[in-house]
């Protein structure tokens, strides 16, 4: 007899011959060694990086796209079924984010990718999930980690941004002047209304710029 320690985040797949395979979980455990074969699966969050590849746009543009995968086994037995001879799990899974990205790329603009990348993420999570549900496998997200455009197009989308923020700010300083301008005119009709407040609005600017009055027989006062 043979023993085998599964750890918490483990799972061993046993597999004897003409017997049903037999999930193992966390403990000690013994078993038959002769005709007998062990998988262990890790349970633990995993990243699974798709490198890019070059997809064509809904509006015929060139892009390069790289995801990751975030995902967990929840069901070690059909995770160890899913593989035969020539794939494994993870390349089933592997396979799947590259088809959903080409779907999804596909499918829109390449000024609407731009924007709209978070969104990109999130169709791309529920299409790969159907395909680990069936291999035992929980996708938690798949976040778009690289959007690569050709260098011009690169270059006219910097030239957009910075007209809209140059766009931006122009407006900012005509609504600054309007209020100023919309504040001069308040205040005038309010001097031409009222003649006293006027002349202590003329004391009140020569206080403030440190110069003289001198009187002229009268009320009304003179700055020098």
């Amino acid at each position: 007899m043979a023993r085998v320690t599964v750890q918490e985040f483990q799972r061993v797949v046993l597999h004897q011959s003409g017997a049903a395979p037999v999930v193992l979980g966390p403990g000690r455990h013994r078993y038959r060694k002769r005709r007998s074969a062990l998988t262990l699966v890790d349970l633990r969050p995993t990243l699974l990086k798709v490198t890019g590849q070059e997809i064509l746009t809904a509006d015929g543009v060139g892009v390069r796209a790289a995801v990751v995968v975030r995902y967990a086994v929840v069901d070690a037995l059909a995770w160890v079924l899913a593989s035969d001879a020539t794939t494994a799990p993870a390349e089933r899974l592997y396979l799947a984010a590259q088809l959903a990205i080409r779907d999804v790329v596909a499918t829109r603009s390449a000024e609407d990718l731009l924007i709209a990348r978070a969104e990109v993420g999130a169709g791309l999570a529920e299409r790969v999930r159907d395909e680990a549900g069936d291999i035992g496998a929980d996708v938690q997200a798949v976040d778009l980690r690289d959007l690569s455009f050709p260098g011009e197009l690169r270059r006219s989308f910097a030239q957009v941004a910075l007209a809209r923020q140059e766009a931006a700010a122009a407006l900012e300083r005509a609504r600054g002047e309007t209020a100023t301008l919309r504040s001069l005119a308040n205040a005038a009709r309010t001097l031409d209304g009222n003649p006293a407040l006027r002349e202590l609005r003329g004391l009140l600017a020569v206080e403030r710029s440190g110069g003289t009055l001198v009187f002229k027989g009268g009320d009304a006062a003179a700055p020098r």
